[in-house]
């Protein structure tokens, strides 16, 4: 129920068809509308997709917050990654294999290939520098490996010609990781990339 003041001119809550409130301290009134949810298969099939992507993500987002290239001014890098991913969101089911953590105009590393030792609580992660007249001595390789199931990632980087590099992490052989490689250059202060490339790899 609603509140009126008359006298001092306040209107709080709903009354009848009318609702009060107050926004930047100004009085506002707006007519009462009974909020839609149909709640429709495709609404539920989204919601689902948004809440399983939205999950994994978060695993890992702020890890790479200083390490992405994708436009992060008017969104934080979970937002980024679920609109670079809005198919698999409204499709529903998350599709780890086919994930998209980065994008760009940068060649892809293709040659990625990681390694997971439960002994030594590590990852090992190889490629083939990547070439070409658009990348810089400042080019790096930016590791992140997910462990879905104990709710864990590991995130690392290395000079894209290093061609190597070791993430510390407590896995063990029953969790496949999800790992994902991307190249990032630095053109002034701003960051460029390469679409991510994907493996799944089972620690031994």
């Amino acid at each position: 129920m609603g509140i009126v003041n008359l006298i001092k001119g306040k209107w709080d809550g709903k009354v009848g068809q009318l609702v009060g409130s107050k926004w930047k301290d100004k009085a506002t009134l707006r007519s009462y509308a009974i909020p839609s949810n149909p709640n429709t298969q495709s609404q539920q099939t989204t919601r689902k997709g948004f809440g399983d992507v939205s999950k994994f993500v978060a695993l890992f987002s702020d890890q790479v917050k200083a390490l992405s290239p994708l436009n992060t001014r008017s969104m934080t890098v979970r937002n980024a990654i679920l609109s670079l991913n809005k198919d698999m969101v409204a499709n529903g089911t998350l599709d780890a294999a086919n994930l998209k953590i980065s994008r760009g105009g940068l060649p892809a590393v293709n040659t990625f290939a990681a390694t997971a030792s439960v002994g030594e609580n590590k990852i090992t992660a190889n490629w083939t520098a990547v070439t070409g007249s658009t990348i810089t001595a400042k080019a790096i390789v930016v590791v992140v490996a997910v462990d879905k199931a104990a709710n864990a990632a590991y995130v690392g980087s290395a000079l894209n010609t290093a061609g190597t590099l070791e993430i510390s992490g407590t896995f063990t052989a029953a969790n496949n990781l999800d790992c994902y490689a991307y190249l990032l250059d630095f053109r002034g202060s701003a960051k460029v990339g390469s679409v991510s490339v994907y493996k799944q790899v089972t620690p031994a």
